[in-house]
């Protein structure tokens, strides 16, 4: 057995949770609302924007000194200026959507500590060992939710081929109980993880 990795997901419920997934089932532990998937696509965004930015002044210096201060150097200034402002449009969209969620997981963290629900180590856990199976994991700390392997019936995946915030991959788990499990995220990494159980 082998951990597989993590995904941040929200449940029906509006909570978000990282699920540890491993080769025998997933941990839910309480977790963030920003995933990795948020800040590598916001990344990509912010050097895609500073590379045209770039760009767009370099030509701009070229066009300048080759025929003067032409309408071609002016336009090509003028787009560079309007790169930079749409630029700081799309940081402070960010930053919202970033306080957004922040605020959202300081209040779930509220509402489980109000609860009672705390995920703490149980004495005698290992500090520096990783888990290798979901039930091992599972059996070192406290506040968590273990499904397993043999309590999954199917895992259904559906949404895009590129998940994002506003149009989320939704993972729906059948148990062998009868009951389901719903996860929605915007990180494609989820495919990879769930793949085990899902039904062709």
């Amino acid at each position: 057995m082998s951990r597989r990795g993590w995904v941040s997901a929200e449940d029906a419920a509006g909570d978000w949770w990282r699920l540890a997934v491993f080769d025998d089932g997933w941990v839910e532990l309480p977790g963030f609302a920003r995933g990795l998937s948020d800040t590598r696509a916001q990344l990509k965004q912010l050097l895609v924007l500073v590379g045209a930015f770039g760009v767009l002044v370099l030509l701009s210096q070229l066009a300048g000194r080759l025929d003067g201060v032409g309408p071609l150097s002016l336009v090509l200034s003028v787009g560079a200026l309007g790169l930079l402002l749409f630029s700081a449009v799309q940081i402070a969209r960010f930053r919202a959507r970033d306080r957004q969620q922040a605020v959202g997981d300081r209040d779930q963290a509220l509402a489980a500590r109000a609860a009672g629900r705390r995920v703490t180590r149980r004495p005698g856990a290992p500090l520096l060992r990783r888990a290798a199976s979901s039930a091992e994991y599972a059996g070192w700390v406290d506040g968590v939710r273990r499904v397993g392997a043999e309590q999954v019936g199917a895992v259904v995946l559906t949404g895009p081929e590129h998940p994002g915030p506003a149009d989320p991959l939704v993972v729906s788990v059948l148990l062998q109980d009868g009951s389901t499990l719903t996860y929605r995220t915007p990180d494609g990494t989820a495919r990879t993880l769930f793949a085990p159980w899902t039904t062709p």
